[in-house]
Parts: C-alpha cells; structure tokens; sequence
C-alpha cells in the first residue's frame, strides 16, 4: 500500500524538474551569450581609448620639403611634385608630376613622363610622434622646414670684382656686366651649373665661351669666387638680386620656390583643381 503513492510521487517530481529544463537552459544560454559579449565590449572600449596617430577631421599639410638623406621631394601646394635623386634641388628633377590626395593618410604621386595610369602610392605614419611619408622603394621621408644647404646655396646672389660684377639666381639664370672701361662684349646671361664648390655659367650666346669659377670659404667665413680674371667678392651691403633676361620658360628645370609651407600638423590646405608642370 505504501510502493504506491511513493512512485506517484517520483512521478510528480521528476514532472516538476522536467517543466524547470528549459528555463535552466535559457538561464544558462544566456550567460554564454553574455559572457562573450561583455568581454567584446570591454576589448572594444580599450581600443577606442587609442589615440589615432592623424586626426581624420583635421588632415595635416603635406606640401613643402621632404627629406630621407638620399633623394629630396617638393609636393608644391598646387598640386605638382619633383623628386631628385640627391639634396641638389638646383640638379634636373628624375620624376615630375601631380600629387593627389586620396584621404587623411594616404595620397598618390602621378608622373607626367610614363604611361597614363601609373600612380605611386604615399603612405603618412609616424615614427616617435614624427610624420614620415613611405613610399615603396625609397627610405622614408621626414618634414623640412627649408631645403638642405648644399654648396650651390653658398654661390648664390651678387658678386662684384673691380670692372665686372655677376648676379646668380635662385632660378638657375645668372647675368654678367662689365662696370668698367672695356671693349668687346659688355654683358652676357644664362644658365648655371654646381659640381661641388666648382660654378660653371654657360651663356646663351654662343659668342662667349663657358665660364668656370670655384666658391672658396675663407679663414673668416666670407666666400669668394676665383676665375681666371680674379676673385670675386659678395658686395659689403649685398643687395637682393632680380633677374632682368629670365623668362619663366627659361628657368633651369628643379629650379626651387622661396616661400617655406607650414609643418606638418597644421590645417591642410585646399587642393588645387589642377596641377601645373614644372618649367622645364
């Protein structure tokens, strides 16, 4: 009489575990789900308290000069590049072209001199807190407030014997005058050349034969020019030379612009509609 309700009673229990197993199964999906996505938003939050080395909302400028050591790059605020394959900016670019800017860290450098379509991709990262430019092939380029001083800098400007002075420009023309008594060819302009300290001027008439002279730095600092009529001095109050016979077409090819861009950092500039070649 007892077995009886006895197993009446399992029955019933195991009917009231029975009813509990499912919601024992969402309770326990439930914290799967949970634990996982906690975890996600925890990794999540992390990394969005990582700086972002640019600033999407305020790209920095990049038109000036670059530098790795080795070759040098002008991206000009116009939209055209150069690159020369030395610190020689006054030496004939190996690449001209347009630069395009595609979004906060990437832009592309389009040659005029090869195939309609080739594009170089440039890459802005940091190094140490420092923006560099990578593109593939070259060692990374870091930020110039002016070009590097190479010899050529050091020949620039007025120059002045006793009956002859000589203008070099920054441009690459230069104007020679004879300012005393002389017969013959009293004046003559053209192009410069720099090979070390070594100045070659090559006239535009063919009237007058190439001319060198060497840039000498002397005890005191003050450099002169030696040629084969004399040395030649920079005038005690140099005044700033304008060129007189250049025309833009007849600038020296890599001939470099004066005015220094702001760093890196500050607001970008509004990109030009469309890039203009470089005189050549």
């Amino acid at each position: 009489m007892q077995t009886k309700p006895r197993l009446a009673f399992s029955v019933r229990n195991l009917s009231m575990h029975a009813a509990l197993l499912p919601s024992m199964a969402t309770a326990l999906l439930a914290l799967a789900v949970c634990a996982p996505s906690t975890a996600l938003a925890q990794n999540a939050k992390q990394v969005s308290d990582i700086p972002l080395d640019f600033d999407p909302a305020r790209p920095e400028r990049i038109d000036g000069w670059w530098s790795n050591g080795v070759e040098l790059m002008r991206l000009d605020a116009n939209g055209a590049y150069r690159v020369w394959v030395s610190q020689d900016r006054f030496k004939r670019p190996v690449e001209v072209g347009a630069w395009r800017r595609t979004n906060y860290v990437f832009f592309d450098l389009e040659p005029y001199r090869v195939k309609t379509g080739t594009r170089h991709r440039v890459t802005l990262q940091k190094d140490d807190g420092v923006t560099e430019l990578h593109r593939e092939g070259m060692t990374d380029f870091r930020w110039l407030a002016a070009p590097p001083h190479i010899p050529a800098d050091d020949m620039l400007g007025a120059w002045v014997a006793a009956t002859e002075e000589l203008l070099v420009f920054e441009n690459g023309r230069y104007e020679w005058r004879r300012t005393g008594p002389a017969t013959g060819i009293t004046e003559h302009s053209g192009i410069w050349n720099s090979e070390g300290d070594v100045l070659t001027l090559a006239p535009d008439t063919p009237a007058v034969d190439t001319i060198s002279a060497r840039c000498v730095k002397g005890a005191d600092g003050q450099f002169t020019l030696e040629t084969a009529g004399g040395k030649m001095t920079h005038p005690p109050t140099e005044p700033q030379p304008t060129p007189t016979a250049a025309k833009p077409d007849q600038s020296k090819p890599g001939a470099s612009p004066s005015g220094s861009p702001a760093a890196p950092g500050a607001p970008a500039a509004p990109s030009a509609p469309a890039a203009t070649a470089p005189s050549r």
